[in-house]
């Protein structure tokens, strides 16, 4: 992996910078509240219950007939299970109406009862039912979730009402099924913009037949939860596979640009022969956009191409002293042993690459013999076979180039102050222009060299890249905006406890 390039594997939710304001992570989750069963219940018993004496009184009003038990209460809602049809409107102040929607269960039960005259509900069951369309509410609330995936999940709000009312651990059990849905759709939907999505009809598929199955057996959310699993992994293997070819387009066209830029800066104002032309250009560039691909530019095998390519560009030029004559002589044979095994190892042209490292050898041949400091008699002299890579200096292995022309940042922020809030794997709300809606997308790679990101979609493909600055500041402004891809269902009953801990 290139070591410039961030490349994501993970999902994991990213830490705050210093530099951006905590208000872009202010829907962080209370975890605190949620991992207190103890307050969650007591706050919960208290809303639905009012007083010790509330049992008691129920039992009475629904022993005298006056009041419709749960079985007519879940009886009523199963019938209405599959008329009832909520949208989410973005805008809309109240999406979520609890005493209409009362007033329709109420109705249905009375036609069910065959009585002119509704009875009324219970305090337990409808306080029951009023907290949970408190939660759906936090559901519409929450940023995180997109508005087709809002509608959605308003269809499964009587399945999750009746649930709540035949389950009386539902609210405490992190691992119930029926949560697992609700956040399975959420996690599946975060790129998910449109009802055309294909993912988006699969879930509606599962969630329908839910619909027309559940009555009063709850392992019907066992199946839903196993087919959003299963959707889950083949999304995330779809999506794996084409963000990777993705990345590795993007990672080619980088190493491109930049062996491009260590090219122009060793060869700037050196005219390389015609004769060694194909061999630097050609031959050496492609030995040196595998090894960057490879190996990153951190690598040994990068730093010692890059430092071959420097000591070719140092001695093709004229000699200019007998010193610089008899240091090449001294160490032109390693200089084209080198080449040659390095070439070798690649999957070149053999007979290209036989070719061009000749030519090297014998431009040195020639150089030597036509210098006006060849010595009488020099193939007598002792010459010396030296291990180029072993010989090259600290400084030559180590120096990477800063000045890359191709991606220049001019006084922009420095690669290694990037926040840590762009971490790739990381969905954000990504703005483009005021003429278009902002985007939900994946953070894929991070150029730190050129500080820039690049943003996929839920099936992989590049969408948009964005300077590290520019996004900085749409972040700051609430242009883009980060997308927490948490527990819905934690989130929103962590919102709907603080709310009634607050009145009370």
């Amino acid at each position: 992996m290139i070591d410039s390039i961030k490349k994501s594997n993970v999902g994991n939710t990213p830490l705050m910078p210093d530099r951006i304001s905590n208000d872009l992570y202010k829907e962080k989750i209370p975890t605190d509240l949620i991992d207190d069963p103890e307050y969650i219940s007591k706050i919960i018993n208290q809303f639905i219950l009012d007083s010790d004496a509330t049992n008691v009184a129920v039992e009475k009003q629904v022993a005298t007939g006056k009041m419709y038990n749960r079985e007519h209460i879940v009886d009523a809602l199963t019938h209405m299970q599959l008329s009832y049809k909520p949208e989410y409107i973005p805008g809309q102040e109240i999406n979520v109406n609890t005493d209409s929607f009362k007033s329709a269960l109420m109705n249905s039960m009375a036609k069910l009862d065959n009585v002119s005259v509704p009875k009324t509900m219970n305090q337990i069951d409808g306080k029951t039912i009023e907290f949970t369309e408190m939660l759906f509410g936090a559901f519409l609330r929450d940023k995180n979730i997109s508005h087709v995936i809002k509608t959605l999940l308003l269809s499964l709000q009587i399945p999750i009402i009746k649930t709540a009312l035949l389950d009386k651990k539902f609210f405490y059990n992190k691992k119930h099924p029926a949560r697992h849905v609700l956040d399975a759709i959420a996690h599946l939907g975060i790129g998910i913009e449109d009802q055309e999505n294909t993912i988006y009809k699969t879930m509606s598929y599962i969630i329908d037949q839910l619909l027309k199955g559940f009555t009063n057996n709850l392992s019907i959310f066992n199946t839903a939860a196993v087919s959003l699993d299963r959707l889950t992994v083949i999304e995330k293997n779809k999506h794996e596979k084409t963000e990777k070819q993705t990345q590795e387009l993007i990672m080619k066209e980088y190493a491109r640009q930049y062996v491009f830029s260590e090219l122009k800066r060793y060869t700037r104002n050196i005219e390389i022969p015609k004769p060694l032309q194909v061999l630097i250009l050609t031959n050496w560039s492609s030995l040196m956009f595998n090894r960057f691909v490879r190996f990153g530019k951190e690598s040994i095998e990068w730093r010692e191409s890059v430092g071959v390519l420097r000591l070719l560009m140092k001695t093709i030029r004229p000699v200019s002293s007998k010193e610089e004559w008899l240091a090449l002589r001294s160490i032109y044979k390693g200089i084209v042993s080198t080449v040659r095994s390095c070439l070798d190892e690649t999957r070149q042209n053999k007979e290209k690459i036989f070719v061009a490292v000749s030519n090297l050898n014998n431009f040195y041949l020639k150089s030597l013999r036509n210098s006006e400091f060849s010595v009488e008699n020099d193939e007598e002299e002792e010459t010396v076979d030296v291990n180029i890579l072993e010989s090259l200096s600290d400084d030559d292995q180590l120096e990477i180039s800063t000045d890359l022309s191709v991606s220049s940042r001019g006084e922009g922020m420095p690669a290694n102050t990037i926040p840590d809030i762009l971490e790739p794997g990381s969905w954000f709300e990504v703005f483009s222009d005021y003429s278009h809606p902002v985007r939900r997308l994946k953070l894929s790679v991070v150029l730190e060299d050129q500080s820039r990101l690049v943003f996929v979609d839920y099936m992989g493909n590049k969408v948009i890249e964005k300077d590290v600055d520019i996004f900085v500041m749409e972040l700051k402004h609430d242009q883009s905006r980060l997308i927490n891809d948490h527990s819905i269902f934690e989130y929103a009953l962590s919102m709907v406890i603080l709310t009634i801990a607050a009145q009370r």
